[in-house]
């Protein structure tokens, strides 16, 4: 794959001109000393110095790698180039006590039509990472394995005070949403569904194995660049293009849980008026039935209640002794982008969870206690959070 050199020029340019600036800034300079003797005064650390050696020789290139050539970068450069930006950062931040380094993450996917934190993303991440510290936690348990094919962005910066305040009651009443979301006031910084698996568990100090990607090659460059590592990496034959295809009998025993969050598509393909008969629900219950090991967790937009047909709920009742669900109903005028007109719903379903064990009361209990700490940070009718099934 190949990306116009305007992006990467544009990329590069912008690393460039932080790196800049962080250098005259925390270096106190008025003048402007040549580049490599502003490194060695910064650091002694000589991967750290080819590091910055690096963004800084990008940013002043005066001829393409390739010439003239369709006028294109290749799409590995301008990945290792972004590689070593998303590693420069930690390090300089590191350097100066967590403090902003002035490095702009740099995402290529196409921007979302939602904010990244909105109701059906705390519904859905908080959830995840409930289910994440009560697996970890379990006396048999010595890792997780997480696979999340529809992965779309590692992160976005928060941009509605709306949501930063729900999020600061809700990691205040939980902590677990702490873990999930750390260092919010520092970076300002809301983690998709990957890192929020990747946080709890370094927060309950244990391993997690996390695999995402995206039928969009750019999302999956995102990910990558984020530290996420491929499906289609680690398994040759996984088709990044089919997400439900990670379900089949050759992947699901790789997997301690895997998030489905095929966005409106879902209910519409499945059970909506054109329905296209996909069998993604039977291939949910085919998977979890066949691999008691396994938790499938799949979040549900509905655009309006006459998208979830009697046959939605029909199936969905035929997995009532092993599944648990939260509901969170549509919001309206809040400024929040990806809330009006969506009622959400987090549905996770697992074998296990028909023992009823002690353990599995108090993931239970969790996810109560989970809904209904949202119901007092969501402005109404998001009070309303629905568990499923009831007692």
């Amino acid at each position: 794959m190949q990306i116009k050199d305007k992006w990467y020029d544009s990329a590069v340019a912008e690393i460039g001109k932080s790196l800049e600036r962080f250098l005259r800034s925390h270096l106190r300079k008025t003048d402007r000393p040549p580049v490599d003797h502003m490194i060695q005064e910064f650091t002694r650390d000589k991967r750290t110095r080819k590091l910055m050696r690096k963004i800084w020789e990008d940013r002043n290139k005066t001829s393409h790698p390739h010439g003239d050539r369709d006028a294109v970068f290749d799409f590995e450069s301008f990945q290792q180039v972004r590689c070593i930006a998303f590693e420069l950062d930690e390090r300089l931040a590191k350097v100066t006590g967590g403090a902003d380094a002035g490095m702009r993450e740099i995402m290529i996917s196409p921007s979302l039509p939602y904010d990244m934190g909105n109701a059906g993303d705390l519904l859905k991440h908080g959830a995840l990472a409930t289910f994440v510290e009560w697996f970890l936690g379990l006396p048999e348990v010595e890792r997780i394995r997480y696979a999340d094919p529809f992965g779309g962005h590692p992160w976005e910066d928060l941009k509605e005070n709306e949501i930063r305040n729900r999020l600061h009651k809700l990691s205040s009443a939980l902590p677990v949403i702490q873990s999930a979301q750390p260092h919010r006031e520092n970076k300002n910084r809301y983690y998709g569904s990957s890192h929020v698996v990747l946080n709890v568990a370094k927060a309950s100090k244990a391993q997690a194995v996390v695999l995402a990607s995206d039928e969009d090659e750019l999302a999956r460059s995102d990910l990558e660049a984020s530290g996420i590592g491929l499906i289609e990496e680690a398994i040759e034959t996984y088709d990044p293009g089919n997400g439900f295809g990670i379900l089949s009998e050759q992947y699901d025993g790789r997997f301690d849980l895997i998030l489905l969050d095929p966005f409106r598509r879902f209910l519409l393909n499945e059970f909506g008026r054109n329905r296209t008969q996909t069998g993604h629900f039977t291939s949910i219950s085919r998977a979890v039935k066949r691999n008691s090991d396994l938790c499938v967790m799949l979040f549900v937009l509905d655009m309006t209640e006459n998208y979830i047909h009697d046959s939605y709920l029909e199936e969905k009742e035929k997995l009532k002794d092993f599944s648990f669900s939260l509901r969170c109903p549509k919001l309206e005028d809040t400024g929040v982008r990806g809330e009006d007109g969506y009622n959400t719903e987090i549905l996770l379903i697992s074998k296990r969870f028909a023992e009823r064990t002690t353990s599995i009361e108090e993931l239970k209990r969790r996810l109560r206690n989970l809904g209904r700490t949202l119901e007092t940070v969501l402005p109404e009718p998001g009070n309303r959070i629905e568990f499923w099934p009831p007692d």
